[in-house]
């Protein structure tokens, strides 16, 4: 009698799906930095699905470079009057912890309007 239990129990857990493995998104490849075109770092998250668990990962030289979570309109203004939160120690990893859009930018000079800025769309797993 107990035979079957413990075969629809173990059926029941080989059949139940992995749970899913955060992924570590290095933004843009590699080096947050200045891109050879504006819209770079748009077209790389464009090609990714981000989901809630997973990591951004800024990687860039200290000093010259920062990230910064901003509202959209400070993402299309490229400002940061009232940040989300600051990061200035590379690599920045940032954790994807809820679902919906999130807008990054580099405070440094004028970084952002030459392309050093993302947003992305974070998703919830199925």
């Amino acid at each position: 009698m107990e035979t079957p239990v413990a075969l629809a129990l173990l059926i029941s857990f080989l059949a139940a799906a992995p749970p899913a493995l955060a992924v570590d998104h290095v933004v843009g490849g590699a080096v947050w930095s200045i891109p050879p075109d504006r819209d770079l770092y748009r077209a790389w998250a464009d090609n990714r699905t981000f989901f809630v668990g997973d990591n951004l990962v800024f990687r860039f030289e200290m000093g010259f470079y920062d990230v910064v979570q901003v509202s959209r309109r400070e993402y299309e203004d490229c400002t940061a009057d009232d940040p989300y939160a600051d990061f200035h120690d590379s690599p920045a990893v940032v954790p994807l912890d809820v679902d919906g859009v999130r807008y990054y930018v580099c405070t440094v000079g004028n970084y952002c309007a030459l392309g050093v800025k993302i947003y992305v769309q974070t998703e919830r797993p199925n």
